[in-house]
């Protein structure tokens, strides 16, 4: 009976369990946070890569806009 509680109380302590399952250890942590960190920094990269090229297409059509106004309303220009 004494060893069937020793064996009670070191299951419900944990110290058994612990014995068999594997602890996490803080190296455990750093794969995750790596990839964490190269996602935020990819997708920030990304984000940025794709509102430049945006603006530079939206600054070329403006461009382009604003040199055919002027060609129609210089003088003397062939109509």
């Amino acid at each position: 009976m004494k060893l069937l509680t020793q064996r009670l109380e070191a299951v419900l302590h944990g110290s058994e369990c612990q014995s068999t399952a594997r602890k996490i250890s803080t190296m455990d942590w750093v794969p995750i946070v790596f990839i964490m960190f190269k996602v935020a920094v990819f997708g920030t990269g990304m984000f940025f890569a794709i509102k430049w090229h945006y603006d530079q297409g939206k600054k070329a059509k403006n461009e382009a806009g604003r040199s055919q106004m002027l060609a129609e309303r210089r003088p003397g220009a062939s109509e």
